[in-house]
């Protein structure tokens, strides 16, 4: 979840708190010269009109590692005046995985992504079309409080009586809700071997409220990769039951509330000892050659290229090839994230889907999101509405940053993977919760509301070719008094007590039906 840290409203003069009030001024000089159009506001209403037909660039699928391939469905096989094949029920059933059995292809024993005609899906182990419908956080413990009270764990004891009981109990309430995955931060080995799961590894020890990158270039980080893996992977590879790993969370690619552009952060590095400064230098040196042609986009001083190795700032002059520089070294960054995680990954476990990073949506640079593509089998992105037209404010901070437009059809045209919005939520004030953190977020105040715009933002995603899962945030309410970061919403589909929010769950299991009647019922 992207949220900016409680300390940051303390303490005005910090550059974080800078950043925020940047993001807000921003948005409003920008509603003030482009007014958004009806259902473009910045309250994140949904535009529920069909995406234009060859809304993906036909040129997107030579993008792909190779690891997934079009598989010729009815749209591209049917004779001209061939009778359309029928929509697919759910009466048609589904196979162990939850794939829907009305569509057949290759049983490979693991999961994977291919096309039906235009449209992208997860496929599961035995061959049938899957759309992962996922909640984070669903573990026995839900959410501790900042002093590490957990009010869920004790209600899921006095119900359950252990944790295996509980989560056995977990299953059928998921599948009559219309869930079918175990997403993000959750005790997913409750469920290994017979209920599909995600693994979120943690490969650069990251998160929100940290400041700056590794460097990625250096031999410590590469290590840090080679035993994370190690600790995580080797235990569920031969599980089939596991759709693939996300490598990491909301990590820090431009300028945020944590630091700034990838380029300032590296130049701030010791070149002594860091071999990102060292191959920062010698990208400065291939790109511009002399020191005359560097001093076009950048203010500095120096006589020679190694003098700007004792230099922790090298000010660009905001020339286009400036912008431009700054763009290609944040690919160039994102480039060594990427092949050294997956190639990591496929020694361990080459048969699960690499699920990439969870990007923040509104935070995502088109150099990183364009390396990303070239690595991951699933573009994973959190993509929360926002008050206040702070979606503009954040993606104006850096001029690579992607705009949350048409539902992220930006972020796919540019990595050219099918998408999986990894984390989303609303939250209500009839819950009896504060909600007043993160404050970023919009709080409706009726269950009711709440209801409707859950409806609303999934079925449009489901308008779109190239989204293949949603995994909402989270299982259960946040605590009253906070977590450790002040958290404290009605992001659950439970309550603390355990206690089901039947209006969304009623309609979560309604829209699972609406996911699978986007297939041709192959198998009538």
């Amino acid at each position: 979840m992207f949220f900016i840290p409680r300390r940051l409203f303390r303490f005005c003069g910090t550059f974080a708190f800078a950043i925020l009030i940047i993001a807000m001024l921003a948005a409003c000089a920008s509603n003030e010269s482009d007014p958004a159009p009806d259902g473009d506001g910045a309250d994140g209403d949904v535009d529920r009109e069909e995406s234009p037909d060859g809304d993906a660039n036909p040129d997107l699928d030579d993008a792909s590692d190779g690891d997934a391939d079009e598989i010729e469905g009815s749209e591209g096989d049917a004779e001209p005046d061939a009778e359309p094949l029928p929509s697919c029920s759910l009466e048609r059933g589904f196979d162990a995985y939850y794939g829907s059995l009305c569509v057949t292809r290759e049983a490979t024993g693991f999961f994977r992504v291919e096309k039906i005609g235009e449209q992208w899906w997860l496929f599961t182990p035995d061959g049938h079309p899957f759309f992962s419908a996922g909640i984070n956080v669903v573990n026995f413990d839900g959410t501790a409080t900042h002093d590490g009270v957990k009010h869920y764990r004790e209600a899921a004891l006095a119900k359950y009586g252990d944790e295996e009981t509980w989560a056995d109990a977990q299953i059928p309430r998921l599948e009559a809700w219309g869930w079918n995955t175990i997403g993000a931060w959750s005790g997913w080995r409750n469920f290994q071997g017979r209920f599909p799961y995600t693994v979120k590894l943690n490969l650069a020890g990251a998160n929100m409220t940290e400041d700056g990158p590794y460097d990625y270039f250096s031999e410590s980080f590469h290590q840090r990769i080679a035993d994370a893996m190690a600790n995580e992977v080797p235990g569920q590879a031969d599980d089939p039951y596991l759709i693939g790993y996300f490598l990491d969370n909301e990590l820090h690619w431009g300028r945020d509330h944590r630091g700034d552009h990838l380029f300032d952060e590296y130049m701030h590095m010791d070149a002594a000892t860091s071999t990102g400064k060292q191959r920062l230098l010698a990208f400065l040196e291939e790109t511009y050659e002399t020191m005359d042609a560097l001093k076009e986009d950048f203010d500095t001083e120096s006589a020679s290229f190694s003098e700007l190795a004792g230099m922790i700032r090298l000010p660009n002059k905001e020339t286009e090839g400036a912008l431009a520089t700054k763009a290609a070294w944040t690919g160039l960054v994102a480039e060594e994230y990427f092949r050294v995680s997956d190639e990591t990954l496929a020694a361990l476990d080459p048969d699960h889907l690499n699920l990439g990073v969870r990007f923040v949506s509104q935070m995502v640079p088109r150099a990183a999101i364009e390396a990303a593509g070239r690595y991951v089998d699933v573009m994973s992105i959190n993509f929360y509405d926002m008050i206040w037209g702070i979606d503009d404010g954040l993606t104006a901070l850096d001029p690579d940053y992607l705009s949350t437009e048409d539902f992220l059809k930006n972020h796919y045209e540019a990595g050219g993977r099918p998408v999986l919005v990894s984390e989303w939520s609303y939250r209500a004030d009839d819950s009896g919760l504060p909600n007043s953190y993160p404050p970023i977020y919009p709080t409706f105040d009726t269950q009711e509301e709440r209801t409707d715009a859950f409806a609303e933002k999934y079925q449009g995603l489901l308008d779109r070719t190239w989204f293949v899962g949603q995994h909402w945030f989270l299982f259960a309410d946040q605590p009253p008094e906070g977590r450790f970061d002040g958290e404290d919403s009605n992001f659950g589909l439970v309550t603390e007590q355990d206690a089901p929010y039947e209006l969304l769950l009623e309609r979560s299991a309604a829209m699972i039906g609406n996911v699978y009647k986007r297939l041709p019922d192959e198998n009538p």
